[in-house]
């Protein structure tokens, strides 16, 4: 993982946090409470591809 760069450590983490913060709060308060976590998936998504445009820019 040394070799990503930051924005693919940015979406990788962060999607691995709103995965934990929606199963804790399916758990422990209500499972439809939990959906609000779901509109922030594509955030991480949009990191991904910033991340690969910087790491592959056009010619």
């Amino acid at each position: 993982m040394g070799s990503w760069n930051k924005y693919y450590k940015i979406s990788f983490w962060g999607a691995i946090a709103t995965l934990l913060m929606q199963i804790m709060v399916t758990v422990a308060v209500d499972m439809h409470l939990a959906a609000m976590f779901t509109p922030i998936y594509p955030v991480w998504g949009i990191f991904l591809v910033v991340g690969w445009r910087k790491e592959h820019p056009r010619r």
